[in-house]
């Protein structure tokens, strides 16, 4: 059985917090906007650690220590758990790396280096736009495919078109626009389109908020 990180039975119910002063919107912890969303939305919109819908953004290596606010040093935290970590150090700052990671394999982030060249290309050509447009984008891809049956023909093409990566991922999918055995029954004339799916279109806005478009 997995031991977890936390016992959490050690603690009863989250407390009142209300005599907590909170300024991190004035000062240097301030987190933007559409990085914060992000933060919020791989959390599943509760606490990291004890799963009550009640948000913060803590700094697992605090700022005096030369953390950064950034995405990699940054974590979601009900205000509760947010001052048990910097009244006890519990969990650890290793410890909410686990945890951090383990929201990142639940949300299915595809790893940037495992791109190909054609995906890396759509994302800076997607990131170039607006939310809208992005919606609205495609790549389209054109053959004529020797082949004996539709169904193999088109087989074929997604192989050679690609995408391959932010499929297996969902952030991308391939359709067929159309599939049409030409006269000489020996090829096919094949179209595909290649677009973000919504989650997509999200993971883009995380890269953008973190600097990690890939170049």
């Amino acid at each position: 059985m997995t031991v977890p990180l936390l016992d959490r039975t050690q603690f009863g119910p989250p407390e009142h917090w209300d005599d907590v002063v909170r300024s991190y919107r004035s000062s240097a912890r301030y987190v933007p906007t559409a990085l914060e969303q992000l933060l919020f939305e791989l959390a599943g919109h509760r606490c990291t650690i004890c799963k009550a819908p009640w948000m913060e953004v803590h700094h697992i290596l605090e700022l005096e220590n030369g953390g950064e606010t950034a995405y990699e040093n940054l974590i979601v935290l009900c205000p509760n758990c947010h001052t048990r970590v910097h009244a006890e150090g519990v969990p650890s700052a290793t410890e909410l790396r686990h945890y951090k990671a383990k929201q990142e394999i639940a949300y299915e982030l595809p790893v940037l280096s495992r791109l190909s060249h054609e995906e890396r290309s759509f994302l800076r050509e997607l990131s170039a736009k607006t939310i809208e447009q992005r919606l609205a984008f495609s790549r389209r891809f054109s053959k004529e495919v020797s082949a004996s049956s539709q169904d193999q023909a088109v087989e074929s093409y997604r192989a050679e078109v690609g995408y391959i990566e932010l499929q297996r991922n969902d952030m991308a999918r391939v359709d067929l626009e159309h599939a049409i055995t030409l006269t000489d029954g020996n090829s096919v004339s094949v179209s595909l389109r290649v677009h973000l799916t919504g989650k997509g279109t999200k993971w883009l806005q995380y890269l953008e908020a973190t600097k990690r478009v890939p170049e």
